[in-house]
This record gives C-alpha cells, structure tokens and sequence, in this order.
C-alpha cells in the first residue's frame, strides 16, 4: 500500500513537472514575441510590428492562463500606434476602444505598470491616445466625432497641438462652413498663448473677425513671446487690412517689412504682397512677386498656381513660360491639391474647361476650401453657359473668401445671365459696401448705372468713374468707362486724348479695339485701323475688333484698302510696350504701380475673364431694374 501510494506521489509530480514545463515554454514564447515585438516598434518598423503584434495577440487571447492585463495592454498599444503610423486608420480605430477600457482597468487597479509604459513612452498618454483617435476619424472624413473625441479631453490638459486640432476641426469641419465658431476662436487663443509666433493661427483669428488690435495684444502680452519683434505687429496689421477689403493698404504695410526690415525678399513675405496686389487687381505687380517666389523656391506648387493665375490675366503671349510653369508640376509622381489646381488652371487657360472642371474636383475633394480652386471652378461654370450652377459655386466661395472680389463680380455676372436683374442690382450695392475704396467696386457699380436707359441715373455714373480714377488714375477698366461717358457727353476728342495716354502704357486689345471704334465714329479710318490691327496683334481672335475692321472697310470702300492696311501694319510695328516696373527685391513706388484688367487665355477671349469685357457687356434688360436713390 505504502508502495502503491509513493508511485502515485511521484506520478504526479512528474506530471505537474512537465505542466510547469509546458507553460514556462509558452511563457517564453510569448516574452520571446513580445520582445521582438517592442524591439521593432522601438526601431520604428511600424510595418513589421502589425502582423507579429497580431499573432502575440491571438497567443494571449487563447491563453488566459498566462496573459496579464499589463502584457495585454502593451501589445495593444504597439497595434495601434503602427496602424496609425501606417495610415490604418479604421483598424487603428477598432483597436482604440479595447485599449481605452484597458486602460480604465489599469487605474482603477492602480496599476504601477501604467505609470512606467507612459514614461517610456509619452505618445500612449491619455491625451495622446484621444489625439491619434481623433486624427484617424478626421482621416476618415468623420469630423464630429474627431471633435468630440478632443473636446473629452481636460482643457487643462490640451496641448497647442490638441488646441490647433480642435480648432481646425471646429473652423473647417468637413466643409467650407464654421461649425463652431466659439469653440474655434477658444482653442486659437490658447495655441496663442503658448506660440505667439504661429502665423496661421494669427490668420485664423482674423480670417474669424477677430479685431486685430486684440489678435496683437494676445500676441504681444503671451508668456513667451520673444523680444524684438515689431515687425509682427506690422505683420497682423497688414493680414488685418487683406481680411477687412482693404487689399491695397495691406501691400503697403506689407511693402514696409520689405523695404525697411531684414524681411527682404523673405518667401513667404514675396507671396503675401504678390496676394495682396492680385486681389486688389493689379496682376502686373502680383505677377513679379510671384514669380521672385518661385525663382526663389521652384518646388513652390502655391506659389506657381497663383503665377499661373496672374500671368493669364495679364497681356501678352506668355505660352513657352506657361508651359515651363505646367512642366514642373507634371514631373511629379504625387499629387497635392495645389498639384492639381495647378493642372486644372492648365486646361482653363488652354480653353478645356470639361477636363479642367474635373481637375478642380479632384483638388476640392482633397481640400474643400483651396480658395483659388472654389473660384475656379465657378468661373468653368460660367465659361460652360451653366450659370445658375455658377452663382451656387460662387456662394460656396463666398462663404470661404468674402474679402475677394472676384466673388461678388462673378455673381453679379452670372445672375445678369440668368436675367435675375434685381439680384444683380443688390450684388452691385452690396460689393461698393464691402470695398468702399476699390476701383473695381466703383467701376463695376459705375457701368450698371451708365447701361441703364434712364438719362437721369446715366448721368450718375461719372462720379463713380472720377472716384475709381482718383484713387488709382491707371485702372484700365475706370479709364475705358470714362471713355465711353465723355464720348456719350459729346466730348469725342476728350475720349479719344484719354485712351491714347492710357494706351501708351497699357497696350490692352480692348482700349485699341475702343479706341478704334470712336475714331471710325468720328471718319477718321486710317487711324481706326490701326488701332484695330494693335489689337489684332494682342488678340487675333477678338470678334469685337474683327467686326470693326470689317465695318470700316464697307464704310469706306472707296479707299484702297491695301495701302490703308500697309501703312496701318507699318505704324503697328513701332507701338509701344509697357514701361519696366521694379523688381519685387527692388525699391517699390507703389504710387508708380500699374494695374491691367485683361487676358489673353482662350477662356478671357470668348468673355470669361476679362473685368473690362464683362463690365462693358451689360444687358439692355437692366432697364428692368429700380435705382431710386443712386
């Protein structure tokens, strides 16, 4: 007996040895793989850590014997972070979860083992964890819950990146609408107040109304705000002045840093002026800014859209350096969204607006506010006769830029081609409110009133064209209203002595083609025709100058015409061109500066884009609208 229960005895130890045996096998197993494990995230080869986390994770999973919550936890965290470090975003998300609860355990428990993960790793803090959760649902497109995920977070606890996060999401949402404006304007003070030097978040503010007098006291009265920084202040001065419609007075302030601070032909300070003169409408000067930019910086897609823009709203055969612009572009294997506007403005200015039109959905799927995009795209629609489609998209731009004036010109063009005449009055009304000192404002307001058949409101419209004039005396657009008034007046000569001033330094095909058109009025052909082959020579395809030369020639048949075009071509090849400007580095005289409103795009040529063609064009129908009180 004594025998049988010895045998017994050592039976069973040598079973629960092998047992012991076994899971000190698995045991190793499993710290073997979890090693690996760590060691590969610690090496950062987040794609080598997804597929041996995941076996660590079903080993644990079908044995609970040995897994701990600590163990468990840890591996998670690894998943996790290498999914999202390898754009994962809906797996990472699926993990998010587990982890949180893990965690909650943990601290209830007091976990010791908590406080030493975190130390060796302060991305798997809390609020680090919630700010990769939210990061992934905005990389899905889920922006509420991105929000909501940081707004759980302890205001105490956020961090500037948090704050800037919450407040893009809260500003943008998935659209171009503010979602939360209180919420944003919160969270950009407190980024503020950490970084005063955060430029976008300074533009934020102000791009949400923020006065800019108080965008500078944050700034200036933030804990670490470095010493020697006036020329920040004249900074928010000028952002202030692009925000509030006063787009001219921002290029001065702007011109400031670039002529008295160590600034000089900064990038970023070359294409803040170059926005500010093309959105006050002077492309010539916005064209030499943008280009010292992209001299400066070739790889600087933002830069060669906007230069894309300018140049095709400018005079003249720029093709070879379009093309150069296009080509840097094209050479690159990936896409941005600026890649693809700058691809979209290609095909615009080359007259396909179908494939351009697509090009700009793709850069507007990528960031539904790019603002160039969002105008972009309304003038396609205008340039394809879809116009109530046009005022929509205008609208939509309106929302993300209400400070461009291309806005309110195009909505005005496009409710005048749907014949909704009282909205086009009241889109005139509203703009001269908006840019009370802008010349396009006033010229714009100034031809609705000068189309208008009532003598009495006609007459109205030279004060608005003197006031365009005095605040800049080169606006092409104001200087052929006047034109037309004075020679509506009964003053030819006067019309005509102001055209040719204006000319010689503005060859525009439509002040040649206007002023063709008074002298052929006025039996005077050989010159008429002249002026009609200069503008020839800028815009072959013009119908309005073609329809000139051929009213000319059945008017004066009598003549020899061949001999009338030889000495016209004779005196064409010795007209003037546009007098050098300074150089962006150079000294600027911004009193000196020259605007021109024309292009010479096929898009421009068949009266898409031209501020002069479009404001002349009004429709007889405007007759239909009431102007009582102008």
């Amino acid at each position: 007996m004594a025998c049988l229960d010895s045998s017994f005895f050592f039976c069973f130890l040598n079973k629960w040895a092998a047992c012991l045996t076994f899971w000190a096998i698995v045991e190793n197993m499993e710290n073997a793989l979890f090693a690996n494990v760590k060691k590969l995230y610690d090496h950062k080869l987040y794609e080598c850590v997804i597929p041996l986390a995941k076996l660590l994770k079903t080993v644990l999973k079908n044995d609970r014997n040995v897994a701990t919550l600590e163990l468990e936890y840890q591996v998670q965290l690894y998943l996790l972070a290498s999914q999202y470090k390898e754009h994962q975003h809906r797996e990472a998300l699926g993990n998010f979860e587990d982890v949180i609860h893990q965690r909650r355990l943990m601290v209830r428990h007091k976990n010791a083992c908590l406080v030493a993960i975190e130390s060796a790793y302060p991305e798997f803090g809390d609020v680090e964890l919630r700010r990769l959760a939210a990061e992934c649902y905005r990389e899905i497109g889920d922006h509420g819950l991105a929000a909501s995920i940081l707004l759980q977070v302890p205001v105490k606890s956020r961090t500037p990146r948090i704050n800037l996060m919450l407040a893009r999401l809260q500003h943008y949402g998935s659209g171009t609408q503010c979602t939360n404006k209180a919420e944003a304007l919160l969270a950009y003070k407190e980024v503020l107040r950490e970084c005063p030097m955060a430029l976008q978040v300074i533009q934020a503010l102000l791009e949400l109304e923020v006065d800019g007098n108080e965008v500078n006291s944050l700034v200036m009265h933030a804990a670490t705000v470095p010493g020697s920084i006036d020329w920040l202040s004249t900074w928010i001065k000028a952002l202030a002045q692009i925000f509030d419609c006063k787009h001219l007075a921002a290029s001065q302030t702007f011109q400031k840093l670039q002529n008295t601070t160590s600034l000089r032909c900064n990038e970023q300070l070359m294409m803040e002026l170059g926005r500010c003169f093309y959105y006050h409408g002077n492309y010539t000067q916005a064209e030499q800014y943008f280009s010292a930019t992209v001299i400066s910086n070739p790889d600087n897609v933002e830069a060669i859209g906007l230069l894309a823009i300018v140049r095709g709203l400018n005079t003249g055969d720029n093709s070879a350096d379009m093309d150069q612009l296009y080509a840097q572009v094209t050479a690159e294997p990936k896409y941005t969204p600026s890649h693809w506007f700058v691809h979209a403005q290609s095909m615009y200015d080359s007259g396909k607006f179908e494939r351009s039109l697509s090009f700009v959905n793709q850069c507007l799927n990528s960031e539904p506010r790019h603002q160039e995009a969002l105008l972009l795209r309304a003038r396609l629609l205008i340039s394809l006769e879809r116009h109530k489609e046009a005022a929509e998209a205008y609208q939509k731009a309106q929302s993300v830029v209400p400070y461009r004036f291309e806005v309110y010109r195009g909505l005005f063009q496009s409710y005048l081609a749907q014949k909704r005449f009282k909205e086009a009055h009241d889109i005139c009304n509203w703009t001269l409110r908006i840019f009370r000192n802008s010349p396009r404002g006033l010229t714009m307001f100034g031809c609705t009133l000068f189309h208008s058949p009532d003598p009495n409101v006609k007459k109205t419209a030279r004060k608005f064209a003197e006031k365009a004039l005095k605040i800049d005396p080169n606006f092409s657009a104001a200087v052929s209203l006047m034109a037309e008034i004075c020679e509506y007046e009964g003053a030819p000569k006067t019309s005509i002595k102001l055209l040719e001033d204006h000319v010689s330094f503005f060859p525009l095909a439509s002040l040649f083609t206007h002023l063709g058109d008074i002298l052929r009025s006025q039996k005077e052909p050989i010159r008429a025709l002249e002026y009609y082959y200069k503008a020839l020579r800028k815009d072959p395809k013009c119908q309005r100058t073609l329809r000139g030369i051929s009213l000319l020639k059945s008017s004066y048949s009598v003549l020899d015409t061949s001999a009338l075009e030889d000495s016209s071509a004779n005196k064409v090849n010795n007209q003037l061109t546009t007098n050098g400007l300074a150089t962006p580095c150079g000294t600027t005289n911004l009193d000196e500066s020259h605007s021109r409103e024309a292009s010479s795009s096929p898009a421009a040529r068949s009266g898409q884009d031209g501020e002069g063609s479009v404001w002349h064009d009004v429709d007889a129908d405007m007759a239909d609208i009431n102007y009582d009180g102008h």
